[in-house]
């Protein structure tokens, strides 16, 4: 089968990469024929200075290139400028003829629906949603034509929740197929270290899309994370972010963690899929708050990231946004909605960390692992 693949890499952080990179990779592992295709304009190619600059000239082709390298691709990829006027891969011919064979074109976010040649001679395309809420919700505001949703066969997304009676949030009168983000396991194995001092996580403060509905507000990550400050102190356990901070008051922002004696560093260091793995690998176990649009609406929504931190056997301990019904929690993986709760998880897992990394791995081989979840979608679209 031939498969494409599409996603925003070319300039995105190594986080995001690789719940982008899993759907090719894992189908790649399969046995398929895949490629990765992205569609870029202009206001992409920027420099250091967020200024724009001839594609020929931006460092985003070289990312590119580097990141299809990492997860063995290159050079069955094509970065494709504007409609065509320039590549870096395969050739905009190239490109088309894979095209008119492919079967299934798989969008995890990007601009590929501009590409008409490429997006239209697909025999059937699947959307990704993960950011659900935000994403039915201006589906219901604007219609079908945004993110050209009504030219999509088939629509899944992250919100386990989404189009159950748990979760407020509208469909758009599309069903959305849940599903959990893939792993490509042998990419993740279990790390050799036996756990560090600190609970970690790597994070966003402010800056998301926000949008309304039934009279709430989807808020922001940093109105959950203000809840959770005085963590260290009450629970006498060391805490580090990698946290991204873009306000405009970013000192005053971080001085918000590093007074409530929070350990804050800089996710631009995770510069490549090692520095992620290793990040995670050094970690004694995730601790994270979620957006809250995730939390008030309970979407059922599972963290790319937090998936990465159970295939590394590391516990996870996250704020509860309804995913308990469909994924097993207690062990391994926790959920907490209070203080009191997260404290509670904290000195579970310091309490009985030989189980919970245990049982963290085998979550992830159970629920996320690539040839499991890959296949379902294989079968959801009729192959």
């Amino acid at each position: 089968m031939t498969i494409i693949c599409t996603g925003k890499i070319a300039n995105t952080t190594v986080g995001h990469i690789d719940h982008a990179m899993a759907y090719p990779a894992g189908f790649q592992r399969l046995g398929h024929d895949v490629y990765v295709m992205e569609r870029v304009g202009s206001n992409r190619c920027t420099d250091s200075n967020k200024q724009t600059i001839p594609f020929e000239q931006w460092d985003g082709r070289l990312h590119f290139e580097e990141v299809m390298r990492t997860y063995g691709i290159w050079p069955r990829c094509c970065l494709i400028y504007k409609n065509g006027e320039a590549t870096h891969g395969l050739s905009y011919a190239e490109a088309v003829n894979v095209a008119k064979r492919c079967d299934v074109l798989i969008t995890r976010s990007g601009e590929i629906h501009k590409a008409p040649e490429i997006f239209e001679q697909a025999r059937q395309r699947a959307y990704f949603d993960g950011n659900p809420g935000n994403t039915q919700v201006l589906l219901q505001q604007h219609g079908e034509n945004y993110e050209s949703l009504n030219r999509y066969d088939h629509l899944f997304t992250l919100g386990l929740n989404i189009g159950t009676e748990a979760c407020p949030i509208p469909t758009g009168c599309r069903q959305w197929h849940p599903l959990v983000r893939p792993v490509v396991l042998s990419l993740w194995p279990t790390s050799s270290s036996l756990g560090g001092k600190c609970f970690t996580t790597i994070s966003t403060w402010k800056g998301r899309a926000t949008f309304e509905w039934d009279g709430r507000y989807s808020g922001d990550k940093s109105d959950n994370w203000s809840h959770f400050l005085d963590l260290p102190q009450k629970a006498g356990q060391e805490f580090e972010i990698a946290l991204q901070i873009d306000s405009a008051d970013h000192q005053t922002d971080r001085h918000l963690f590093q007074d409530k004696h929070w350990r804050l560093s800089d996710p631009g260091t995770l510069r490549n899929l090692a520095d992620y793995r290793d990040y995670i690998g050094r970690s004694r176990a995730e601790f994270s708050v979620a957006h809250n649009r995730y939390v008030q609406f309970s979407t059922g929504w599972f963290s790319d990231r937090s998936a990465l931190y159970l295939a590394s056997g590391k516990p996870v301990l996250v704020q509860s946004t309804g995913i308990e019904p469909h994924l097993p929690t207690g062990k391994g993986l926790l959920t907490f909605t209070t203080m009191e709760e997260a404290m509670a998880g904290i000195e579970e897992i310091n309490g009985n960390y030989a189980l919970h990394s245990r049982t963290a791995r085998e979550i992830a081989e159970e629920y996320f692992d690539s040839d499991r979840v890959l296949a379902k979608i294989l079968n959801r679209v009729g192959y």
